[in-house]
């Protein structure tokens, strides 16, 4: 479950969204729609702490917190239930897609190197893309990699899919 209740967001003087009240089930899915630039990705990343609220109240799950009183656990326990896909993928050039989808557990979750590994093998695995795990994800250094195809996307997905 997922709720935001009183969500704002400034930047200067320009109010992005003001006074957000939102609610998720388990499973539900909602699309927030608008043109460029008028929040949709702030509010996403306002949720995980990516941009920090200018004020309400975030709950995910059982962890409730008030935006302007986050502590830096309260923020890690936050991200540590929310996974973000950003619209570039958001991935490592010099990071294989197993290193990429493996970045959150070992430096978020601490996860143990080993098993963070076997369980991005696992991900890799269930989506097919086992063979790419140790491909590069794009254009490192302005040249195409092995990988090719749609590996960036899915890799994104796949880091989402590790939380």
């Amino acid at each position: 479950m997922i709720s935001l209740q009183g969500i704002t967001k400034r930047f200067g003087g320009h109010t992005v969204f003001k006074d957000v009240d939102l609610s998720l089930s388990k499973g539900e899915i909602i699309v927030v729609i608008g043109p460029s630039g008028t929040g949709k990705s702030t509010l996403l990343r306002c949720i995980n702490f990516l941009e920090k609220p200018d004020a309400g109240r975030l709950q995910v799950g059982d962890l409730s917190v008030d935006t302007q009183h986050a502590s830096r656990a309260d923020i890690l326990a936050l991200r540590r239930r929310t996974a973000f896909v950003f619209q570039n993928y958001g991935l490592f050039a010099n990071k294989t897609a197993l290193e990429n989808i493996c970045e959150g557990m070992i430096v978020v979750d601490k996860l143990p190197k080993a098993k963070a590994h076997a369980r991005g093998g696992e991900i890799l695995e269930r989506i097919g893309l086992a063979e790419k795990s140790r491909c590069l994800p794009g254009f490192a250094l302005g040249r195409p990699t092995t990988a090719g195809g749609d590996w960036p996307r899915h890799g994104g997905e796949c880091r989402g899919d590790s939380v």
